[in-house]
């Protein structure tokens, strides 16, 4: 038999491994569904310009951008992108050291933190 704290602390790791598993899964749906956009934005594009689709789109990319002299914009975009793109990770992983730093500072202290989603509020919601 388990005393209270060691059965709290493991329906703590049921919940999380729970949630986990779900944002997985909603990436994945996710991740199935930008290639099936992207997949049949190039049909599309094939369709339109007529011809077999990996023609017609080779020779459509380089129509657009080569096109009054885009090269400019073009490389500006790239920049701009991977700027970005660059810059998203960097605050990602801040964020999750943070979180980390966080919850170590609480299990320090001997209070373990509610698992993300709907049990932090049914719980603060009981308090009150």
């Amino acid at each position: 038999m388990y005393d209270t704290t060691e059965r709290v602390r493991r329906v703590k790791q049921t919940a999380l491994r729970l949630i986990q598993k779900r944002e997985r899964t909603a990436l994945r749906r996710l991740g199935t569904l930008c290639t099936v956009l992207a997949l049949g934005l190039t049909g599309a594009l094939a369709h339109f310009i007529g011809g077999p689709p990996g023609a017609a789109v080779q020779e459509a990319y380089g129509a657009t951008l080569l096109a009054d002299s885009a090269g400019g914009y073009v490389l500006v975009g790239v920049a701009s992108f991977t700027a970005a793109a660059v810059l998203t990770v960097v605050c990602m992983r801040l964020h999750e050291r943070e979180k980390r730093e966080k919850n170590n500072e609480t299990d320090k202290e001997g209070n373990a933190p509610c698992p993300p989603g709907r049990w932090r509020s049914r719980l603060h919601s009981r308090r009150k």
